[in-house]
């Protein structure tokens, strides 16, 4: 099944108005876009994820997947959603702590705000590393990922 742009649409605006349970369909949906063959479609796909949040839970080993997207943005969008899911999406940490290396620094980015955000306390030390990243927005990530660790350690 593939849906188009205005179907990713539709599936967003169902996603924005549907109570949890009732947006599992419409993530499955989001999920399969995630394959779709236009980078477009795949980061809307991506990006509307986290907007779902917490609730989008069970796409985290399809975002996962995404972060080895051949398109930077679907890269981006899918490490930042697994940031928006929380604690839900820790699974994802080891592709999470795999894109903080990734070549462009957006995804870098988006990469350590979710690690503090999922509360994957393994990793710290690759939080630490990527504090003396050569992108300033990449360090300031990595330093807030890493105060947002400490809340993880006192639960």
């Amino acid at each position: 099944m593939k849906l188009g742009f205005l179907g990713v649409l539709g599936c967003a605006a169902l996603a924005a108005v549907g109570s949890a349970q009732g947006r599992s369909g419409e993530i499955r949906g989001l999920q399969i876009t995630l394959q779709s063959d236009k980078a477009a479609e795949r980061a809307a796909s991506a990006r509307i994820l986290g907007e779902i949040g917490p609730a989008a839970k069970e796409a985290t080993p399809a975002l996962a997947k995404a972060l080895k997207d051949g398109d930077a943005t679907v890269r981006q969008n899918a490490a930042q959603s697994l940031g928006y899911i929380g604690p839900g999406a820790k699974a994802a940490a080891p592709a999470l702590i795999t894109a903080l290396s990734d070549k462009e620094a957006p995804v870098r980015r988006s990469a350590a705000f979710a690690l503090g955000k999922v509360g994957s306390l393994e990793a710290e030390a690759a939080l630490k590393t990527a504090r003396k990243d050569k992108v300033e927005a990449v360090r300031n990530a990595a330093k807030v990922a890493l105060k947002d660790l400490k809340k993880f350690k006192n639960k």
